[in-house]
């Protein structure tokens, strides 16, 4: 040891001197000495160097610290050693240091899942987007759409401003929500036109359901119907969409594959012998049901539905 070393103490002082780098030469040499000297003090000088760097301690200022830790965790009058006081501080400053990093990872988490996207269509062309979580829209010119960069939440919700055409993708507790205007419209898996006009937001829905809402105000539209929010009268109304059928000595085959693409089912000939059965008949906005009806009787065949009722069979009478 040099001349001088061998005087030194080795205390919380000199040590918080040394992790600082205010050490002196002579001091430096003291503590390496004295921490080679048994495993005891090594251990010790290990565990207070390790809680040094993960605080990030600034140079010693041993008042400074004293008046920290009372104002922290104030106790009776005591005379705790100077080595205790350093290991409550870093422990303290520690679990600070834990709290400030958990919380700015938290909220870059939270300021990334928020962020929104937003495309505008131009006033001469359509813009076709998939979304995120796999849905397709179509926005139509003039008109915008804004949605999150990530699938995040319990609700899929972007915003709509103008007209477009949506194809949802279904998820399972996940619905989506396409908020326009005043209205929300929520959906979980199903197409739809949204028209907003400077009278009415309306949606035309092509297959599946939709639930409308305003204020107080919700209603249900279903395949092939229309909703619509009318602004001045602030009312939501239902329209059943109005179907014109007109078959001039059609085949049955004909018939049956324009009736499935209007009402959106499965229909199907079960007989390949009556195909070719021909009708001649006008429908005025008729339900289904009466339809199938009138050409169970004029062809002498009879018509029936699966359990699910989402196919519909045509075949030979008994």
């Amino acid at each position: 040891m040099a001349q001088g070393a061998e005087n030194i103490i080795v205390n919380d002082d000199l040590l918080s001197k040394y992790f600082s780098g205010e050490a002196s030469p002579e001091e430096a040499m003291a503590i390496d000495d004295w921490k080679t000297s048994n495993e005891s003090n090594r251990q010790e000088f290990v565990a207070l160097w390790t809680a040094w760097n993960h605080t990030s301690l600034r140079p010693h200022e041993v008042g400074n610290i004293q008046s920290a830790w009372e104002e922290l965790q104030p106790l009776p009058k005591r005379l705790p050693s100077k080595r205790t006081i350093l290991l409550r501080w870093a422990a303290a400053a520690s679990v600070l240091f834990v709290f400030a990093i958990s919380a700015a990872i938290l909220f870059k988490i939270n300021n990334r899942t928020s962020q929104q996207n937003t495309v505008t269509a131009s006033l001469h062309k359509t813009e076709e987007r998939i979304l995120p979580c796999g849905s397709r829209v179509t926005i139509s010119p003039g008109s915008s759409i804004t949605y999150p960069v990530s699938l995040t939440g319990n609700e899929r919700h972007v915003v709509l401003k103008g007209s477009g055409y949506f194809d949802v993708k279904t998820i399972a507790n996940q619905p989506f929500v396409i908020t326009t205007g005043p209205v929300n419209i929520k959906v979980l898996g199903t197409s739809f036109h949204v028209y907003n006009t400077d009278t009415a937001i309306s949606v035309k829905v092509i297959s599946g359901k939709v639930l409308m809402s305003v204020a107080e105000q919700q209603v249900i539209i279903s395949g092939g119907e229309t909703g619509k929010y009318l602004k001045k009268e602030k009312q939501l109304a239902r329209e059943p969409e109005q179907r014109t059928f007109h078959f001039d000595n059609e085949d049955l085959e004909v018939v049956v594959a324009t009736l499935s693409s209007a009402y959106h089912k499965k229909i199907i000939i079960r007989n390949p012998e009556i195909a070719a059965l021909k009708i001649s008949s006008n429908f005025e906005n008729k339900s289904l049901d009466y339809i199938l009806e009138v050409i169970a009787i004029t062809l002498n065949v009879k018509y029936t539905r699966n359990l699910n009722n989402d196919e519909i069979y045509f075949e030979k009478a008994d």
